[in-house]
C-alpha cells in the first residue's frame, strides 16, 4: 500500500468519527490514524528507502519524504492524543439543556488546548528544516505542508481567540440579541428575496431565546433605511420597480453586512428595538427551514397542513401564495418558524448541533442563510467560515457573482428555473480562461396566468406571468469578465460599479414559457487554485444548477 494511501487513510479515520459526533467512536478512530501513520513511517525508513537515500542527486528528495512522515507520525503519536482527550471531555458533558448551553467544559479545556497548539506548531515548525527538494512531484508536497503550516497556525490562533471570547457571545457579559430575518427567494433580491417576517434570537447567560416573529407590515411604518449612493441610484432612481428599502427590501445587498447596517438603521426607530442593541442579523430562506423540519420533525398548522423535510419549502414559496391570503402567507412563516425554534431547544443535543452546523454552513454556500455580527472579532470568524456573504473576494478561489433582484412585484421567483454551463477553455498556463453559460426559464404555463392571483403572476402593466429581473454579474476578484452576448429578452450587460467593486448589469425580461441565455467570457486572476465556482441569489433548491463540461487540471 502507498504511503500518500496511508497519510489519507489516516486522515479519513479521524475525520469520519469527528463528522458522525459520536465521541465513542473517537478512540478507535484515533488508534486507526496512528496505525496508518506508523505504517507510513516505516514504509519510508526501511532498508530500501535508506538505500535510495545514499543515491546522489534524489537522495536529498528521498530524505525529504522520510522527514515529512515522521513530523506526521510524531503528531499522530503525540499530538493528536491531546485534542483527543479534549473532544472527549467535552463531547460527554452535558453542554445542552432545556434551551441552554453550558460553557464550562469548553473554557475549562482552554490551558489544555493552548499546550496542544504549542506541541502541534513546534512540530509543523520542523517542516520548514527540510532540505529543497528537487523532484517536481517532492518539492509540491513539501510545499503544500508549508504552506499549510501556516494556515493551521493562524486557524489555531483563531480557535484560540474564540474560546476565549465565547461568554461574551453567548451573553454572559451582557445579553446578545440578533434579528432573524425570514426571506422569501419567490420574490428575488440579491441575496435572497423579499422580507416577510422577522423574529428575534437572544443569547443571556448561554439560554437561547426566539422571539415571536413580527410581520414585515409591522416594520414597514418605521419608514425606510439609510442607503449609500450607488444603491440609491440603482435601485431607488431607476425603475421599472421603484424600490422603497423598507424592511421589505433590504437582502437587496450583495453583502450580509449590507443588510446588517441597513436593518440597524430601521430597528432603532421601533419601540421594541430602540432600547435594545442589535449585535447582528441572520437571514434565512424557506429551504432552512425545510432543513430544520426534517431534523426535528414534521409542524403541523393550525389548519391542518403538514409540513415535513420534503414539502416545506415549495409550501412557503408557493403554496402559502397560491392558495392562501397574503395576510396568512406572512403569518404562516413565523408560526413555521416558532415552532421549528422551538423543537430545536427541545431536543438540541451535541450531535444534532454538528449534524445542523454542517448542513447550515452547506447551505450558506448558495445563499440560503448567512448572518452578520456587529462584533469585529466574531464577524470575522463568520467571514472566515464562509458564513457571512460577500461579493466575491478570493483570487485564489475564483468566484463569479450572479444577484438579481425581481423588478415585477410577484412571486415569480419560484417559476424560473436558472442553470449554468461552465467549460473551461485549456491554455498552456495561468490566467486559465472559461466560457459561461447562463440560463433563466420560465416555467409558467400560458394558459395559468390568468388562473393566478396578481400577487403571483406581477401587479406590473404589460409583465404578467413575467420574471423582470435586474441581474448584476461580478468578475472573479483580480479577473474578468467579457464578450457578453445574449439570447431572448434581455439586455447586453454595461459595466457600473457598486460600492466601487466593478460589476455589469442587465434588465431581462422573461415571459411564461420563455428563456433567456447569457453567454460570456471569464478570466480569472493569475493566483487562482480552484475551478471557476458561481455565487448567486438563492434559488428554490438546496444547491444551484452547475454543469462542468470538462476537466481541464486548474494549477
Amino acid at each position: 500500500m502507498s504511503v500518500k494511501k496511508q497519510e489519507a487513510q489516516a486522515i479519513g479515520a479521524v475525520r469520519s468519527a469527528v463528522a458522525s459526533g459520536e465521541v465513542d467512536k473517537l478512540p478507535n478512530a484515533l488508534a486507526d490514524m496512528q496505525q496508518h501513520t506508523r505504517k507510513a513511517n516505516e514504509t519510508t525508513h526501511n532498508g530500501l528507502w535508506n538505500f535510495v537515500a545514499t543515491w546522489p542527486g534524489i537522495g536529498n528528495d528521498i530524505h525529504a519524504v522520510q522527514k515529512l512522515t515522521q513530523i506526521v507520525d510524531d503528531i499522530a503519536q503525540d499530538v493528536a492524543p491531546q485534542y483527543a482527550d479534549m473532544g472527549m471531555s467535552i463531547m460527554s458533558s452535558e453542554l445542552l439543556a432545556d434551551g441552554t448551553i453550558n460553557i464550562e467544559p469548553i473554557t475549562s479545556q482552554y490551558a489544555n488546548f493552548v499546550s496542544a497548539n504549542d506541541s502541534l506548531i513546534l512540530q509543523l515548525d520542523r517542516i520548514d528544516s527540510i532540505e529543497e527538494p528537487s523532484i517536481n512531484v517532492v518539492k509540491d508536497l513539501v510545499d503544500q505542508a508549508r504552506s499549510a503550516t501556516g494556515l493551521v497556525e493562524e486557524t489555531l490562533k483563531r480557535v484560540q481567540s474564540v474560546v476565549l471570547d465565547l461568554p461574551q457571545y453567548l451573553g454572559f457579559e451582557q445579553p446578545q440579541t440578533y434579528a432573524i430575518m425570514a426571506m422569501t427567494p419567490a420574490e428575488m433580491r440579491i441575496s435572497g428575496g423579499l422580507i416577510g417576517a422577522i423574529g428575534t434570537l437572544t443569547l443571556d447567560r448561554g439560554a437561547f431565546t426566539v422571539g415571536d416573529f413580527r410581520t414585515n407590515l409591522e416594520y414597514v411604518k418605521y419608514g425606510s433605511a439609510d442607503v449609500d449612493a450607488d444603491t440609491q441610484r440603482l435601485f431607488k432612481d431607476e425603475g421599472p420597480l421603484y424600490m422603497s428599502y423598507d424592511v421589505r427590501d433590504l437582502a437587496n445587498y450583495p453583502t450580509t453586512q449590507g443588510t446588517a447596517e441597513a436593518f440597524r438603521s430601521i430597528w432603532g426607530k421601533t419601540p421594541w428595538g430602540k432600547s435594545v442593541e442589535l449585535d447582528g442579523v441572520v437571514l434565512v430562506d424557506p429551504v432552512v427551514v425545510q432543513t430544520l423540519v426534517r431534523l426535528t420533525g414534521d409542524i403541523t398548522l393550525p389548519n391542518g397542513t403538514v409540513l415535513n423535510g420534503d414539502n416545506t419549502a415549495r409550501f412557503l414559496m408557493n403554496t402559502v401564495y397560491t392558495d392562501y391570503s397574503v395576510l396568512q402567507g406572512d403569518e404562516y412563516f413565523g408560526v413555521v418558524a416558532e415552532e421549528c425554534a422551538k423543537a430545536l431547544t427541545s431536543t438540541l443535543n451535541p450531535q444534532m448541533g454538528a449534524k445542523l452546523i454542517r448542513q447550515l454552513l452547506s447551505l450558506a454556500r448558495h445563499r440560503h442563510c448567512s448572518a452578520y455580527s456587529f462584533n469585529p472579532p466574531l464577524e470575522e470568524l463568520l467571514k472566515d467560515i464562509g458564513f457571512s456573504a460577500t461579493v466575491p473576494t478570493d483570487e485564489s478561489h475564483p468566484t463569479i457573482g450572479i444577484y438579481l433582484t425581481e423588478q415585477n412585484p410577484s412571486k415569480m421567483g419560484w417559476y424560473v428555473e436558472r442553470s449554468a454551463e461552465i467549460t473551461r477553455i485549456c491554455t498552456d498556463g495561468a490566467p486559465d480562461k472559461y466560457h459561461v453559460k447562463y440560463t433563466l426559464h420560465n416555467t409558467l404555463v400560458e394558459d395559468m396566468v390568468g388562473k393566478l392571483g396578481w400577487y403571483v403572476t406581477g401587479a406590473l402593466p404589460y409583465n404578467e406571468g413575467a420574471s423582470l429581473d435586474k441581474i448584476l454579474f461580478y468578475p472573479p476578484y483580480g479577473g474578468e469578465i467579457s464578450n457578453f452576448t445574449v439570447e431572448g429578452t434581455a439586455s447586453t450587460p454595461q459595466m457600473d460599479t457598486l460600492n466601487a467593486a466593478v460589476m455589469y448589469r442587465s434588465l431581462a425580461q422573461i415571459r411564461p414559457e420563455q428563456t433567456v441565455t447569457y453567454s460570456f467570457d471569464v478570466t480569472t486572476s493569475k493566483k487562482a487554485a480552484s475551478r471557476l465556482a458561481i455565487d448567486q441569489t438563492p434559488t428554490y433548491t438546496e444547491e444551484a444548477s452547475v454543469k462542468y463540461l470538462n476537466s481541464c487540471r486548474v494549477g
